[in-house]
């Protein structure tokens, strides 16, 4: 398994990856410094490093993080839709059940980098505003690992996508469409909006006890979680395994 994440990772664009990641990041902290600094939010949110974080959560689980597993979830699965990739990687002898969680590890891997890049930006960002000391260390991490964790859904069931998609285009599209889609459906109790997985990172990053925090019932949301990544996986796996 290791050897075939390696090969996974050899394949990518890192150029590429590299600059999405690196806008991605500055659009967060910009539209996060935008918001913090809104009037219509002074009234509401006391200047500081939860305000920070509310506003940068918002737009990067809401938008960013979920439009980043279908992005990499596509580039992912480029190599094989091309020059008969596919049909090249199913005539060696590697079970293909390895060949989909080799697929899948390395996706998540990229989310994760993507979650600490946040969380850099973050410290980085408010250290540079002079937000004060209420930095709270329990939130980041819960935060951070909590929409890492959560996102695994979406990123099964894009991942899923793009091993049908040969056009990187169409399922960059699509997925752009389901995060727009977020708008509406974040704004669900989310023992009905998890069902929908690009709204789960949404739902884990957000901080509780806000006026605007999502509506949330902890074991309930995880449930959702588990049985959606578990029908997702399935399913991307059997499709993969079933696939000519």
């Amino acid at each position: 398994m290791e050897n075939l994440m390696k090969a996974e990772r050899m394949k990518l664009q890192y150029p590429v990856i590299f600059i999405l990641f690196l806008l991605g990041a500055l659009g967060t902290v910009m539209l996060g410094m935008n918001s913090l600094n809104s009037e219509n939010f002074v009234g509401f949110f006391e200047r500081g490093w939860k305000t920070f974080y509310l506003h940068m959560a918002s737009f990067h689980g809401l938008f960013f993080y979920p439009l980043y597993a279908g992005v990499l979830a596509s580039f992912i699965c480029r190599y094989e839709h091309t020059n008969g990739g596919w049909k090249q990687l199913f005539c060696l002898p590697i079970p293909r059940s390895r060949v989909y969680y080799a697929k899948l590890g390395t996706l998540m891997l990229l989310m994760g980098l993507i979650q600490l890049l946040f969380a850099g930006s973050y410290l980085l960002a408010g250290e540079l505003l002079q937000l004060g000391n209420d930095l709270d260390f329990t939130e980041l991490i819960m935060g951070t690992v909590g929409g890492w964790l959560a996102i695994l859904p979406f990123a099964a069931l894009q991942l899923w996508v793009s091993m049908r998609l040969k056009s990187f285009v169409s399922s960059l599209i699509l997925s752009a469409s389901i995060v727009i889609a977020n708008i509406v459906l974040t704004g669900l109790h989310a023992s009905i909006g998890a069902w929908f997985p690009s709204t789960t990172a949404y739902y884990a990053m957000y901080p509780r006890g806000t006026a605007l925090s999502p509506r949330l019932d902890v074991i309930p949301f995880i449930l959702i979680v588990a049985v959606t990544s578990a029908a997702y996986i399935w399913a991307g796996r059997r499709s993969l395994m079933h696939r000519a």
